[in-house]
């Protein structure tokens, strides 16, 4: 898969193949004779259907993932809608409920991304896909403005605010080649050396004392995570103590700072907000379900 777009630097992305005769077909069938291949790390928006189509095609199956459910808030009648596996969320962008859908009327815009990801699979063949976004981040890795240029200062994220360690929230792409911002690597120092000498050996008892514990268990979007929870995620064998949590209303995205219990490390984590997960909660919290009312699987 390759990105496509109508401007060269900025502008909307797109996400596809290159067939016969250098012919682009995107994952949401969009069409322009002005579409040409662009590099990673532009300043262009990324198509939100090919967005969605890339977590259809990358994001691991959740257990237990329902084939049809209705809208969130929606009732009975509601049309049914296809959850992207792993989410949440249909094809369609919709957010979705627990519900297994009833009404038998379907999203019209959940099966049109359905058809032309199948167009997409039955013309290109087998596709070499964008690697999935990993449920917990690499220690060293920093950030960027999209477009941003090889001179730009990268920054380290502080997963317990949403911020930069600087107090920056523009930058938002990943970067290996950038240079460090000096405040935040000072900071970020700071804040590990606690992480080591008081947060690890904390959440390691507090990991060592949960099997002993009486916990609830649900599956709900990471949004309704709280500090003290701890949750899986398709894909990922690693059971995450939640540490610390940050969410912004508007924000695509949800960041933690987690305990790897079997890694034995305090790391950072940054989630799709619509990402279901299994999550386990102490009964002593006062509320062992989700927020959102009795779920299934609980």
């Amino acid at each position: 898969m390759i990105r496509f777009s109508t401007g060269r630097t900025s502008g909307v992305a797109h996400y596809g193949v290159l067939l016969g005769d250098d012919e682009p077909l995107t994952a949401c069938a969009t069409h322009s004779p002005s579409l040409a291949t662009i590099d990673e790390g532009t300043a262009h928006q990324t198509c939100q259907a090919c967005t969605r189509a890339l977590l259809v095609l990358t994001t691991p199956a959740h257990p237990g993932d329902l084939e049809a459910s209705p809208a969130a808030g929606a009732g009975r009648t509601a049309a049914a809608h296809r959850p992207i596996p792993g989410h949440l969320l249909g094809y369609c962008g919709k957010a979705l409920d627990h519900r297994r859908a009833t009404s038998k009327r379907a999203c019209a815009n959940c099966a049109q991304l359905t058809e032309t990801l199948d167009a997409l699979r039955g013309r290109a063949g087998e596709l070499v896909l964008p690697a999935p976004a990993p449920c917990h981040s690499d220690d060293g890795l920093l950030w960027v403005a999209p477009g941003a240029g090889r001179l730009a200062f990268g920054h380290r994220r502080n997963h317990a605010t949403g911020l930069t360690y600087c107090g920056e929230r523009q930058p938002t792409v990943p970067s290996t080649g950038a240079h460090e911002c000096p405040a935040c690597l000072r900071l970020w120092a700071e804040e590990e050396t606690v992480r080591q000498m008081y947060t690890l050996p904390e959440r390691r008892s507090h990991a060592a004392a949960w099997d002993t514990g009486v916990h609830g268990t649900f599956e709900e979007r990471v949004w309704a995570v709280r500090s003290g929870d701890r949750y899986t995620i398709s894909g990922c064998t690693e059971d995450h103590h939640v540490v610390a949590i940050s969410r912004h209303r508007y924000d695509s995205h949800v960041d933690l700072v987690v305990y790897l219990h079997g890694e034995d490390r305090v790391t950072d984590a940054r989630v799709h907000r619509d990402r279901l997960l299994r999550i386990q909660r102490p009964f002593a919290d006062g509320n062992a379900t989700s927020p959102f009312g009795p779920q299934r699987g609980a």
